[in-house]
């Protein structure tokens, strides 16, 4: 017997394949970033299968804003850094 559900991977990499046409109207800078918000949904595909939904694009959504909030943490911490070495030699003052 077959499946009578589509697989959660499958689902996503139909939903992907259909905004191929949106992906090519973008700019080239657009375009990287909408890749990576792609590669964000693909990274935590595994996590985005357990939520009983018919909807793809919930989890889809929560997959790349968990993905931009990654970076954005990422991104604090190294200007964290910075400012630190910046104030241990006496480039700029404590707040």
């Amino acid at each position: 017997m077959g499946r009578t559900v589509p697989t959660w991977r499958g689902r996503v990499e139909q939903e992907i394949e259909r905004l191929v046409p949106y992906r090519r109207a973008l700019s080239s800078e657009d375009c990287c970033n909408f890749d990576i918000m792609l590669n964000d949904v693909r990274y935590r595909r595994a996590a985005g299968g357990m939520l009983p939904t018919q909807e793809e694009w919930k989890p889809m959504l929560l997959s790349m804003l968990l993905g931009a909030h990654q970076r954005i943490h990422i991104l604090e911490n190294r200007l964290e850094s910075l400012e630190r070495q910046l104030i241990d030699v006496g480039v700029i003052d404590e707040h």
